[in-house]
């Protein structure tokens, strides 16, 4: 072979893994943007106490802030100021995006695991202020009952208007409960600059029983 025919050879495989570098030295695609907040969501942000209308002491608190092992998510817990068992307290889970929600009756590790059908805890117990003897409560919240631990809502389009006497700007979102979960639910969300109000409303045409607020508070500091 001659001098020329093996530099000439050289040359082409030169050439050749020149290409494949350049191929694999390409940037790569850039990933989908992340979806915006949604408005209603990130304006649920902070932390929130409820009064009891008697006599203005604190009947409940809520920290809803992004999470820190999942900060695509707002989570808080739904606690009394004092003598609740932090393990049995309320869940709240908020996709920042407004595409879901999640509420459950014990902590959870990971707002998107599915639920375990081996759990045998029946109920989410919204929380009523404790009173004195005598004292007349300032809030009727019942029990609320579902068949699992665990209940994962998905956004519906609908926006409810604020009515009574929420300013004209208040901003709400409801989430539609999986059709495992028995009597179908919506989880309403509002809030206005100061106040944010969590309610289990009864599906549209379904008779499942009465409306049921598990939070209304005024915010309360925090970022």
């Amino acid at each position: 072979m001659s001098h020329a025919i093996v530099l000439r050879a050289t040359v082409l495989l030169a050439n050749a893994f020149a290409c494949i570098g350049l191929v694999h030295a390409a940037p790569p695609t850039p990933a989908a943007a992340a979806s915006p907040p949604d408005r209603a969501v990130d304006a649920a942000r902070g932390c929130w106490i409820q009064r009891d209308a008697a006599d203005g002491r604190a009947s409940a608190l809520l920290r809803l802030l992004p999470d820190r092992d999942h900060p695509e998510w707002l989570s808080g817990q739904l606690s009394r100021p004092e003598g609740d068992d932090p393990d049995r307290r309320v869940q709240l889970w908020l996709a920042r995006d407004g595409g879901s929600a999640v509420l459950a009756s014990r902590p959870l590790a990971d707002p998107r695991a599915p639920a375990s059908a081996a759990a045998a805890e029946p109920q989410i117990r919204p929380l009523a202020p404790t009173h004195a003897s005598g004292r007349t409560p300032g809030s009727t919240q019942a029990l609320v009952l579902f068949p699992q631990p665990r209940i994962e809502f998905a956004r519906v389009p609908e926006r409810p208007l604020a009515a009574g006497d929420w300013p004209q700007d208040t901003l709400s979102a409801e989430f539609l409960a999986g059709t495992n979960t028995g009597p179908s639910r919506r989880l309403r969300v509002q809030v206005s600059e100061e106040r944010l109000a969590l309610t289990l409303v009864s599906a549209r045409g379904t008779g499942a029983g009465r409306d049921t607020p598990l939070f209304d508070g005024r915010r309360d500091g925090c970022d």
